[in-house]
């Protein structure tokens, strides 16, 4: 962040390495999903910015903290940077976190470093309608989670001519949304994991270890009565003595890439489909409709449109902070206004 001969800040950041590619691959997703130009390029301004300095200091911004955010809010106050500047970099930098949160091609689960600074408490930015503006456009409006209305197209045009993979690929569908489960977790099931009278499935989480998350390791997720069907369908045609529950033709069990592709090609076939990102040659890097993108609408689902407990929903998706389920959530007051009422009625 330096100024140049007339005293103006300049905005000339070469990015390299690993943190180019980060950008590279944000502007790409950012570029595709934001409607208004002056969004999309404030945005990556901002980005840039924020890993331009993450490349000065060598903080590895996959590794970013509440303390890491709050040191570069401080770098751009004593560079005397305007409050509106400083709480649309804010913003730039939250965007930036959902994205990396929500981008399925990342093995791994983070926490937003933006999520519990207050800019007017923390840092007395006073520019107060600024920051509510960007307190209402931050949170789950970021997460890509289509309605079910949206997605039913993709259980009625899965892949498979024979009525072997036309079950399988069906149910493989209905699971992964009924269920919340990763594509990775659902190729690991087995079938002596499986109640069928409870329709409760015990399976090991893709992303939390043992040692830290004991009470996560194993969970439970359920499927409901109206797939019951096709579960006791599949059970009969499947052949082979794999402890799988899905498998090929051959009997072995499917690789948690071809589960992915499952999906997205019942979507091609709904013409559903559309693509999110693109590589530099144009080819699509990341589509619209994806396993993960099924487990996305079914915790925004019960979080929004159902009763259940949202720690039952943290549990039942193997979020290890609780912070990550709440980011599904609506903020709905009418809803609150008369939750509260029912709770301290009589």
């Amino acid at each position: 962040m330096k100024r140049n001969d007339k005293a103006q800040f300049t905005s000339e950041r070469e990015l390299s390495g690993k943190y180019k590619e980060l950008y590279d691959d944000y502007s790409g997703w950012i570029t595709a999903t934001s409607k208004k130009q002056t969004t999309t390029d404030r945005l990556k301004e901002g980005v840039k910015a924020w890993l331009y300095w993450c490349l000065e200091e060598d903080i590895d911004p996959a590794a970013a903290e509440k303390r890491t955010v709050n040191a570069y809010i401080r770098r751009m106050i004593r560079d005397e940077y305007a409050d509106t500047t400083i709480t649309r970099r804010f913003y730039s930098v939250s965007k930036y976190y959902h994205f990396l949160i929500n981008d399925p091609s990342r093995e791994f689960e983070l926490d937003n470093p933006t999520a519990d600074i207050s800019l007017p408490k923390d840092h007395n930015i006073k520019n107060v309608s600024e920051y509510h503006r960007v307190l209402d456009l931050d949170g789950r409006k970021d997460i890509i989670a289509p309605s079910f209305e949206q997605l039913k197209p993709i259980f009625e045009h899965v892949p498979g001519k024979k009525d072997f993979t036309k079950v399988r690929n069906e149910l493989i569908c209905r699971l992964l949304w009924q269920t919340a489960v990763r594509s990775d977790e659902l190729s690991r099931i087995r079938l002596d994991n499986i109640s069928w009278d409870d329709r409760d499935i015990e399976l090991r989480s893709a992303k939390l270890n043992r040692r830290d998350h004991p009470d996560l390791y194993y969970r439970h997720v359920w499927w409901e009565p109206n797939i019951d069907y096709l579960m006791h369908r599949w059970r009969s045609i499947r052949e082979g003595e794999s402890p799988y529950l899905f498998i090929g033709e051959r009997g072995d069990q499917l690789e948690p890439s071809y589960i992915s592709r499952i999906v997205k090609e019942a979507a091609h076939n709904a013409e559903i489909q559309e693509p999110l990102t693109r590589e530099a040659d144009g080819s699509v890097k990341q589509w619209l409709y994806t396993a993960h993108r099924l487990r996305h609408s079914r915790i925004t689902q019960l979080a929004n449109k159902t009763d259940m407990d949202l720690n039952f929903i943290r549990m039942m998706a193997g979020h290890a902070s609780m912070d990550t389920t709440l980011s599904y959530v609506d903020p709905d007051w009418d809803e609150a206004q008369a939750a509260f009422h029912k709770a301290t009625e009589g």
